[in-house]
């Protein structure tokens, strides 16, 4: 890594330079690819908050993937999502030279790819004879097929039964194929409750939390001496703490504070990170948290989610349900309708005895920053 290019890359996806906390979930699915068909790593869900690395392990499963010359597609969900997947298993000029004809009907036509029409309610059987396939080309080279679906909890439901009944059938088949799909928590209560997708709920769950902070300091550290710059003592405790051990935090903490030290440093030899530097990076990386993370999460909330979280903004820390249903003018019971709905969204989180906090660090901060404009958009006085 050149000492004059940024190790740090906070931005959607991207691999940051060293990837750290994600062990057990890591192994879990190597073993998966290595241990064969029906392997539990083979069949996975994760789920976790916004900016917590959903993405990112998707990433580093389809690179362990192709380094065991296994083929990954990738989708994120969204309306045609089934139509895409169908089109990516379709033999590209200079790859696979299979040939592939579904075999629908041409009568009732739901929906046409590259001169091929089919119904969408044949969208399963079709999508799963081009697994099947495909499959029979890589396993001729005793490879597999990887399939990774990003936020799943926004796919429509007929893409997702298209592709649970085509990797059921598969898997029950014995073939070499690994489906992995993530989303926010709302994926599971979404999906694994619906009759036709029971097969999901066999998917091995991986809830992605928070990285322990000694890790978060030992690759803070790590990565910044290896771009020629030492972090270390006080600046190192400032950039750690900052980070919360949230994955996004951490690569945001990181990009700025070496951001900082750039502008003031020309990097030709070695610089060592001061108390003025950390801090000033810590501030800009708070700013671009909020920008990037906790006003998209809030655009996805209704009127009421918000309403319950500036009650809950008011207490420096845990507050009672009880409480909160006081300042919100709502009975308990009204108020606990909306603490199950976060909690499951992974926006707060059970502290026991009746009590929540926030599970995305600094959203109180946030909030009580944002509060009054967040408060005219919902039609709230400033009581």
């Amino acid at each position: 890594m050149s000492a004059r290019t940024n190790p740090f890359k906070p931005s959607a996806g991207h691999l940051p330079p060293v990837l750290i906390g994600r062990d057990l979930v890591l192994d879990d699915f190597q073993e998966g690819l290595d241990n064969g068909s029906g392997a539990p790593g083979r069949l996975m869900r994760i789920t976790g908050a916004r900016g917590i690395g959903k993405t990112v392990m998707l990433t580093e499963f389809r690179r362990i993937a192709e380094q065991r010359s296994w083929q990954a597609i990738s989708e994120t969900a969204s309306a045609g999502m089934a139509q895409r997947l169908l089109s990516k298993m379709q033999p590209q000029k200079g790859n696979f030279s299979f040939s592939f004809e579904p075999s629908v009907s041409v009568f009732n036509v739901g929906g046409s790819l590259g001169g091929m029409r089919y119904e969408r309610d044949s969208m399963p059987l079709t999508l799963r004879e081009a697994m099947s396939a495909r499959l029979d080309t890589l396993e001729k080279r005793n490879a597999g097929l990887l399939v990774t679906i990003d936020e799943a909890q926004a796919a429509d439901r007929s893409d997702m039964v298209a592709v649970a009944t085509a990797a059921q059938h598969l898997i029950s088949e014995d073939r070499n194929l690994a489906l992995v799909f993530a989303g926010l928590p709302s994926m599971s209560s979404k999906w694994l409750n619906d009759d036709v997708m029971t097969f999901l709920r066999r998917a091995q769950p991986e809830r992605l939390g928070d990285i322990p902070l000694e890790e978060v300091s030992s690759a803070l550290a790590d990565t910044f001496h290896a771009s020629g710059i030492i972090l270390k003592d006080e600046p190192l405790h400032i950039a750690t703490q900052a980070t919360a051990g949230y994955p996004f935090m951490i690569q945001l903490v990181g990009y700025h504070i070496w951001r900082v030290v750039r502008r003031n440093h020309d990097l030709s030899g070695p610089v060592e990170v001061s108390i003025d530097e950390a801090q000033a990076g810590v501030k800009d990386a708070m700013s671009r948290l909020g920008d990037t993370v906790h006003g998209p999460e809030l655009d996805g909330l209704s009127p009421i989610d918000k309403t319950y979280l500036l009650a809950m903004a008011q207490d420096d820390g845990p507050s009672s349900t009880s409480t909160i249903a006081e300042r919100m003018g709502k009975d308990v019971k009204y108020a606990g309708i909306y603490r199950i709905r976060l909690i499951e969204a992974q926006v707060i989180e059970d502290c026991g005895y009746g009590k929540v906090d926030f599970a995305i660090p600094y959203l109180r901060e946030y909030l009580r920053e944002h509060a009054a404009y967040i408060r005219m958009t919902l039609g709230l006085s400033e009581e």
